[in-house]
C-alpha cells in the first residue's frame, strides 16, 4: 500500500513538474520590472556623494509595462551642476530583445541616436557627443562585481544573466521540481548626461559604474 502511495507522489510530482517547466520555456511570463529597491540607490547616493554634491532622486518618468518591455520608474540623480545620472530597471518578455537599442524604443527620451558609438573595453556602454554635451549609456545586471555585468548588446546582457543566475542555491534541484523559471531578462539601465568636457565626462561615468557595483551587489 505504501509502495503504491509512494508512486502515485512520484507520478503527480512528474506531471507538475513537467508541466512548470514546460510553462515556463515555452509561455514566458508578462514582463514585470522591480522597482530599483530605495537602500541600494540611498546606498548608492551616499558612496557618490562623498566627493561632490547629489541630490535627493526625482521621478522624471513613470514606470511602463506591455506585452514585450517592462520599466520601473525612471530616476534622475543630479550628480554635479553639470552632470545628471538616470536610473531605471527594465526587463524585456523574449531574450532576443534584450538589448539597449530595444529597451529604449519604449523610453523615447533615453534613446541614443544610430550613430552611437560603441564601447569595446569593459565595462561595455554607449557614447554619443551632442551639442548639448556628452551621452553614456548601458544596462547593468547586478549580482557580483564583474566588469562584463554591463553592456549594450543582446549577446552581453544575457550572458552576464545567465552568469549570475547559475550562481542561485539549489538550481538543480529547483529545475527538476520546475521551480526555476525561464531567465529574468532585467537589468539597470544607466545614462549619463554631462556637459563636462568629454574625458572628464568619461572618467565620471567609470566612476559611477564602479560605485554603482559596490551599491547595488550588496544585500539589503
Amino acid at each position: 500500500m505504501k509502495v503504491i502511495n509512494l508512486r502515485k507522489f512520484y507520478f503527480i510530482l512528474a506531471v507538475v513538474s513537467t508541466m512548470a517547466a514546460t510553462q515556463s520555456m515555452l509561455f514566458p511570463r508578462w514582463p514585470r520590472a522591480s522597482r530599483i529597491s530605495s537602500d541600494q540607490l540611498n546606498r548608492f547616493i551616499s558612496i557618490s556623494s562623498s566627493n561632490r554634491t547629489s541630490t535627493n532622486p526625482t521621478v522624471i518618468k513613470s514606470d511602463h509595462s506591455d506585452f514585450h518591455v517592462s520599466h520601473s520608474p525612471v530616476v534622475n540623480l543630479s550628480i554635479t551642476s553639470s552632470s545628471n545620472l538616470i536610473l531605471t530597471n527594465v526587463q524585456v518578455r523574449d531574450r532576443a530583445d534584450f538589448s539597449v537599442s530595444f529597451i529604449t524604443d519604449s523610453i523615447k527620451s533615453l534613446k541614443l541616436s544610430s550613430s552611437a558609438i560603441q564601447g569595446n573595453q569593459p565595462p561595455l556602454s554607449l557614447s554619443e557627443q551632442t551639442k548639448a554635451g556628452s551621452i553614456f549609456q548601458t544596462c547593468f545586471v547586478p549580482g557580483n562585481s564583474s566588469p562584463f555585468n554591463f553592456g549594450f548588446s543582446q549577446d552581453h546582457l544575457s550572458l552576464a544573466v545567465d552568469k549570475v543566475k547559475s550562481t542561485e542555491k539549489n538550481l538543480g534541484f529547483k529545475r527538476f521540481l520546475g521551480l526555476s523559471p525561464s531567465r529574468s531578462y532585467q537589468c539597470m539601465l544607466v545614462t549619463l548626461q554631462s556637459t563636462l568636457p568629454r574625458q572628464e565626462g568619461y572618467q565620471l561615468w567609470l566612476d559611477l559604474l564602479d560605485k554603482l557595483q559596490i551599491a547595488f551587489n550588496q544585500k539589503n
